[in-house]
Formats: structure tokens, sequence, C-alpha cells
């Protein structure tokens, strides 16, 4: 998502980014893939859904689901919930501009606030690469940091799924 974003045609010496903390790692995403963070809140449990879908919550009025990244790549989460951990809001993504079949927005937890970095692409290092059937396409360092690029369309074709049920 990051490193396609020079090749896309429209070229920019940098691109705002988030490196948002996770239990042990970072998330690396154009900021405009995220809405909002908010303080975590309580979470509706979801009837017969995998472990990594956490449940529902409240946002703007409507109720969103929750995931933990960590559970869907096959980590522990932290223990319990921490004064650091917080929700970001991601769009929903549609690569032709049609309307999804899932949620439009959906929520992450996260363990503390995301940094906001200006990132050239010499500042992004590929470490390595994964197949696009799984839920981290990429692995880099980016300004010193190591991080990982999430496959949002196979997550939220997962989410899709699961709204469908």
């Amino acid at each position: 998502m990051v490193i396609n974003a020079w090749d896309m045609g429209e070229r920019r010496d940098s691109i705002r980014c988030l490196l948002i903390p996770l239990a042990g790692r970072k998330i690396l995403l154009p900021s405009v893939a995220v809405a909002e963070v908010l303080p975590y809140a309580a979470v509706e449990p979801a009837a017969d859904s995998p472990e990594w879908l956490l449940g529902t919550i409240e946002w703007r009025a409507t109720s969103i689901p929750l995931l933990s990244f960590e559970r869907l790549i096959g980590e522990s989460p932290p223990e319990k919930e921490g004064v650091h951990q917080r929700v970001a809001v991601f769009h929903t993504l549609s690569e032709k501009g049609e309307q999804t079949e899932g949620p439009l927005f959906y929520g992450i937890v996260i363990q503390g606030i995301p940094h906001l970095i200006q990132l050239r692409e010499s500042e992004l290092t590929l470490l390595q690469s994964s197949p696009e059937d799984e839920p981290v396409v990429f692995r880099v360092e980016v300004q010193g940091q190591l991080a990982v690029i999430p496959n949002l369309p196979l997550l939220e074709e997962r989410l899709a799924a699961n709204h469908s049920r």
C-alpha cells in the first residue's frame, strides 16, 4: 500500500504516513487510511466469530467491527487492557471505487498513539514480502524502525465474509 503509492502515476517527494503501535510491532500505512483514533471502549462480543474479531464498538452513532491484528496474524495480544490501549478506526478501501459488501469502517485495537511521519521513498527499506493471501504483505524498515504493512484488502474481505453471516 505505502510502497505502491509511489507507483500510482503521481510522483511526490513524500507521503504522510502513520506508524501505528501494536503489541511488539508497528503498522505503517498512509495517514488517509485512518479516520480517527479513539480511547478503548466497551466491546459488544460477536457470537460465532473468529478469534481475531473481538466484536463491535459504537463510533459516531454506528456499530463498527473491532478486531485484533495480533490475533489475525496468529500472535498473542496483550493479556489485559492497558491505559495506552486505543482503537484506530479505518476507512474501508475499495480498489475500483465501488461500494463494499461489508462495513464502511472498522476498528483495530492499538497500543498507544500513532506517530505521523513524512515518508520519503529513500527512507523505506523492504525487508520481506509475503504472498497476497497473508495478512502482512511487507515487513519494512522506516526511519530506523521496523514495521509491517498490512494487507487491508484481505482484512476487509474477511470482515465482509463475517459481516454477511
